[in-house]
């Protein structure tokens, strides 16, 4: 079986190769397509190696699931969710002119380039299909702040706590930052709930956060999702940094 789909993508046709048949799709892809496999039971899915996205049955090809494939395809972020008065999607290189400098340290000198800010797209959203978002004003476009998920790099205590609640779901680290003149309008809280709940109902995942002792205002906001302080430690490797989860309940 192969067959094609069509979908509109900012008031343009834009088409997917769908098969069942591996040959059929690398011939596409390298013929720089758009493809999706689906599995067939006469092949073992060692078969699919190459293509990144496979479905169960065709039924599952929705236009919804072709536009993500698309998007990834031709290198246009992906729209997460929205909120009332955010939209909260991947990043572009463009993002790293709008990001204030004076607000980031050394570390985050990646977000500020535009360079490295497409390799960061490239590699983290292909791989792992989540990372640090943009968070975008819905009326005007403006770029307010950042916020995301990511895979925790806790101590080693840190670690085991989690690993002590039983979670069956893995943890991913949120992180969040409202750019200065934003502050204070209730984006952080409204951009949170909606990460959350796509973590919880796509990623399958549930948070666990990072946080300064000192910084009041990123504790509020864990605390406003429901999450709880798990650990505190005050040892001068950490900086005095609280461990805030969900709970299990």
């Amino acid at each position: 079986m192969v067959t094609e789909r069509s979908i509109r993508l900012n008031g343009t046709s834009c088409t997917a190769v769908i098969s069942d048949q591996p040959e059929a799709l690398l011939a596409a892809k390298a013929a720089g397509r758009a493809v999706v496999g689906v599995e067939s039971g006469n092949s073992e899915i060692w078969a699919m190696k190459g293509i990144p996205y496979v479905i169960p049955d065709i039924e599952d090809a929705t236009d919804e699931l072709l536009e993500l494939v698309i998007r990834r395809h031709l290198g246009l972020p992906w729209n997460i969710c929205r909120t009332s008065r955010l939209l909260i999607r991947e990043l572009t290189a463009e993002d790293a002119d709008c990001i204030p400098e004076e607000e980031y340290g050394p570390q985050e000198a990646i977000f500020r380039s535009r360079e490295a800010l497409e390799m960061y797209c490239k590699n983290q959203y292909g791989f792992y299909e989540y990372g640090t978002w943009a968070l975008v004003r819905r009326e005007d476009g403006i770029l307010v702040g950042l916020a995301g998920v990511s895979n925790p790099r806790l101590m080693r205590e840190m670690e085991e706590c989690l690993d002590s609640l039983g979670q069956s779901d893995p943890w991913l680290e949120l992180g969040y930052h409202i750019f200065l003149p934003y502050r204070h309008q209730g984006y952080c809280r409204e951009a949170l709930r909606a990460i959350a709940g796509y973590s919880h109902e796509v990623l399958g995942a549930r948070l666990c956060a990072l946080i300064h002792r000192e910084n009041q205002a990123s504790r509020k906001a864990a605390e406003g999702l429901g999450m709880m302080c798990l650990m505190e430690t005050g040892t001068q490797s950490s900086g005095g940094q609280l461990l805030y989860g969900e709970s299990l309940v």
